[in-house]
């Protein structure tokens, strides 16, 4: 998740707290994601870590999440009603149900309506958009209580006068404009005349007042509600005390912003004027809640401050959501950058929680020092975890530490975090056959302490200290921790959202991490994917792509030994392209042999001289991909490294690790020198193209030349091409139609293709 996109998160976030407002969802496609180390936020279910099960923390966790392990690493639990709220309050943050309530709500009102009118109003929206120049959010106007007041107000006066009585159907006329305004525009009641009934005169006061607020006439709402307060004769009297508070909030939150302070200091007077009333003591728990509101747009350190003894406290906290969802919009408002601010805002790091998380999520200048002296001073878990992130293998502090962090029991939160970073650090300290043996020891006594995402971390580093090729491969797959659609970097499960067949289909099956795959890629030569390939280390599906990357990767590199030797495993694995690897096999002169290959490689665009990172390429080998991930596409939408996607510090699988400890250096050279190779190929459509051109003017003969350079013209189409592309896609058409003008082959190929 980039800063940039936390930011617009925050400003949703923001709407919600304030409004409830609905956000905007992004648009497809989208494609399956594994996601094998959670950085946004823990491995799924929320429960466990609610429950104190925190795995490795990560810096770049959201810091709800960091809040919550603060708590666990100093030795303070959560009750089960307070982790049942954190889930929920997880739940609601990271997935958007569109949760369709507000139809209950409007469709009990209409019911209740019926029993005086025949015919329903316009649909009611209760969301209504807000005023340029931000036309494009909206809030929740109407919220259920005003349509259980309305139904409750009508139940009581259709037993007063009866439901066919003209004072109720003028009622419910006024009422139908009152929800006219919900969703927009400006319809307020006429008053009653002076000598109408008493009670249907203090019923219009309110529904006009109650129209002015929801059509956003905040003033004149506000005043309507201190007349009906100052009338001791209204049954309204009481609710208007406190929607006088209400309509200040509502004004200093979307009303003009030179006057948002002044409206929300009146608020605060008027909530402060309730609460001290011990005779308003039913409108005392709203009005508290309306007050931490308030309180922290107005006084945001002071309420930081509060809000993180709260937070901290061992006491066991009703209002837990609430306080965590407020604390951490607070925090996340001095910890992120304003747009369009130069400096950043001075955290205010008084309390131990805020100062602890802005450390451990910070690695500018100085944090190293601060994570060690508080760790120095106090000793607690937090400081150690801290310290442990925050420092690097060749420091000198790194003995002490790990020691420290061995010395942490299995039974502590801090176990994972600890034992992961010991390790880290003995392998950056050089210390590789100690923190194997550490690696290794703690899979076998302590691996339920690891949660999915955690557990691919260990293995991870277990993989870079691989002794033999056969353990390398045990570890360069691994089960992803989730399958996400994760179109909006917010790692949900698919399974959390929805249900679908390609969950179902993929769940549990190993893939190649990053790290697995960019040493198969760039660091074994071919002598060791041609022996990985024969081996039955890797499971069937890793297998399978290892051997197709191996036999192109060794035909375009004219390694012509090595390929025919793949031909049989290859056609084992991939049977439909049986037929055309016997021809490459059988095939002597090394020119036909590379066009031999390269025409296999047009009839089958799934295939590509690398293995894919997690799920890869769904389409079928032989059939065109929609999105064109065709013929070696995948360098072009292989997820970025954490480096380059990530502002706030990660720890996962990397792109930028050195070899495999098993690889010798003549090995490792061979490896860089054949990537090497084959990067200078350049983009997949060009090569292609130029072999196709290249071969068929030497043999123009050749009845497969026509289909291959139709299939070369629709590569410069369907792949992923360049500024040269057209080019040679032009070249290639233009040869197709002036040498083969009767093939079939030159009538499928109407076009050439200009990037």
């Amino acid at each position: 998740m980039t800063r940039k996109y936390l930011r617009s998160l925050f400003a949703v976030l923001l709407a919600v707290l304030l409004f409830n407002s609905m956000p905007a969802l992004a648009c497809g496609p989208f494609t399956l994601e594994a996601v094998f180390v959670h950085t946004v936020h823990p491995t799924f279910p929320m429960e466990r870590f609610a429950a104190g099960q925190l795995g490795v923390l990560q810096p770049a966790y959201a810091r709800s999440y960091l809040s919550v392990a603060y708590r666990y690493l100093n030795g303070s639990a959560f009750t089960p009603a307070e982790q049942r709220a954190l889930t929920k309050f997880w739940q609601d943050r990271l997935i958007y149900r569109y949760s369709r309530e507000d139809e209950d709500w409007t469709k009990a009102w209409l019911e209740a309506r019926r029993r005086v009118a025949n015919q329903d109003p316009e649909s009611i929206s209760v969301y209504r958009s807000r005023e340029k120049p931000n036309e494009y959010e909206s809030y929740l106007n109407c919220q259920k209580d005003s349509f259980d007041t309305a139904i409750a107000t009508l139940n009581e006066r259709i037993a007063k006068y009866g439901a066919d009585s003209p004072a109720v159907k003028t009622w419910v006329a006024a009422q139908d404009q009152v929800f006219s305004n919900c969703g927009g525009g400006s319809v307020i009641p006429e008053q009653l005349p002076s000598d109408a009934d008493a009670l249907l005169r203090a019923d219009r006061a309110y529904q006009i007042a109650a129209a002015n607020f929801y059509a956003e006439h905040f003033d004149e709402a506000r005043k309507d509600f201190e007349a009906i307060a100052a009338d001791a004769n209204s049954p309204w009297q009481r609710s208007a005390v406190y929607l006088i508070a209400r309509t200040l909030i509502r004004k200093g939150s979307i009303g003009p912003a030179e006057q948002k302070q002044e409206s929300l200091s009146a608020a605060e007077a008027q909530l402060r004027k309730i609460l001290a009333d011990n005779k308003l003591s039913s409108l005392h728990v709203a009005s508290t809640r309306l007050l931490n509101l308030v309180r922290l747009r107005l006084y945001p350190v002071e309420r930081l401050n509060e809000l993180a003894r709260i937070l901290s406290a061992k006491t066991e906290n009703q209002n837990l959501k609430q306080d965590l969802w407020d604390y951490t919009f607070l925090l996340d408002g001095y910890l992120e950058d304003e747009e369009g601010s130069s400096e950043p805002r001075e955290v205010p790091k008084t309390e131990d929680l805020t100062d602890w998380i802005a450390t451990f999520q910070d690695s500018g200048a100085g944090v190293k020092e601060h994570a060690l002296e508080r760790w120095q001073s106090t000793h607690a878990n937090t400081w150690l975890v801290a310290s442990l992130t925050a420092l690097e293998g060749k420091d000198p502090k790194a003995a002490d530490l790990i020691a420290e962090a061995r010395k942490v029991p299995s039974s502590s939160a801090a176990f994972a975090s600890a034992r992961f970073h010991a390790i880290r650090l003995l392998m950056e300290s050089g210390k590789n056959a100690e923190a194997r043996a550490l690696i290794d020891q703690t899979l076998k006594s302590a691996r339920t302490h690891f949660d999915e995402s955690s557990l691919n971390l260990l293995i991870g580093r277990r993989m870079l200290l691989a002794s033999s090729l056969a353990e390398f491969l045990i570890d360069a797959t691994r089960i992803p921790a989730a399958l996400s659609w994760n179109d909006d970097g917010r790692e949900v499960p698919a399974d959390q959202e929805e249900t679908f067949t390609e969950t179902k289909k993929q769940k549990g099956k190993p893939f190649f991490d990053v790290d697995g795959a960019h040493a198969l890629n760039q660091q074994l030569p071919l002598s060791l994917l041609k022996e990985a390939v024969r081996s039955d280390v890797l499971p069937a599906g890793p297998r399978r792509d290892l051997a197709q990357a191996a036999w192109l990767r060794a035909a375009l590199l004219s390694d012509t030994t090595t390929a025919d030797e793949l031909v049989p495993l290859l056609g084992k694995l991939v049977p439909e392209i049986s037929e055309l690897l016997n021809n490459y096999r059988s095939t002597t002169p090394p020119d036909e042999k590379k066009f031999v290959a390269i025409y296999a490689w047009l009839k089958f665009p799934g295939l590509e001289p690398i293995v894919d990172v997690g799920l890869g390429r769904e389409t079928p080998l032989h059939e065109q991909d929609s999105y064109r991930d065709n013929w070696w596409c995948s360098s072009y939408l292989q997820p970025a490294t954490a480096e380059e996607n990530r502002e706030v510090v990660e720890f996962t699988a990397t792109t930028d690790a050195a070899p495999p400890r098993f690889l010798t250096p003549a090995e490792v050279e061979r490896g860089a020198k054949e990537w090497s190779a084959l990067n200078a190929l350049g983009a997949a459509p060009n090569y292609i193209t130029r072999q196709v051109i290249q071969w068929a003017n030497s043999h123009p003969a050749d009845p497969r030349v026509p289909e291959a350079l139709h299939l070369a013209v629709k590569t410069t189409r369907f792949g992923c091409t360049d500024k040269d592309s057209s080019r040679w896609s032009k070249a290639a058409f233009d040869l197709l139609h002036r040498k083969y003008p009767t093939s079939p082959w030159t009538k499928k190929t109407p076009y050439w293709f200009k990037d």
